[in-house]
């Protein structure tokens, strides 16, 4: 099943080999196109009769066992007839929703090193602003 090593990746990119995609097999695959910087993550399934092209991300920032483990959790959800689509954009959301409480909790600890007393934050949604003080 584990068709891919760390040395033969380190030999594609050292030759600059390109090319569309080689499997490792569960679905896991490494592409490395011409127009790419560094070679890429993909795992592709089908599920509820569609097939999904999904990008984990970049090599080496992803390493092969990272790779590996995410393919490995992405088959359990299909097995366990769980949206790989939905748990993907619901960890993204979670991670973004902890992103804007991180910058928030900065920015008050940025204004209170200043001294500021009182804040005043303005939330726009689609073009209506919100006030909130």
């Amino acid at each position: 099943m584990e068709k891919l090593t760390n040395e033969l990746i380190a030999e594609w990119i050292e030759s600059n080999q390109r090319f569309e995609m080689r499997g490792d097999g569960g679905g896991l695959y490494l592409g490395f196109r011409a127009d790419q910087k560094n070679p890429v993550w993909l795992f592709r399934f089908r599920q509820f009769g569609e097939q999904h092209k999904l990008t984990l991300g970049h090599y080496p920032t992803i390493s092969l066992e990272t790779a590996r483990d995410l393919a490995r959790s992405y088959r359990k959800l299909i097995d366990n007839k769980e949206s790989v689509i939905a748990a993907v954009g619901n960890k993204r959301r979670s991670d973004s929703d902890h992103e804007l409480a991180r910058t928030f909790s900065a920015l008050l600890r940025e204004a209170s090193l200043h001294g500021a007393k009182r804040m005043t934050v303005t939330i726009e949604f689609d073009g209506e602003e919100s006030w909130a003080s």
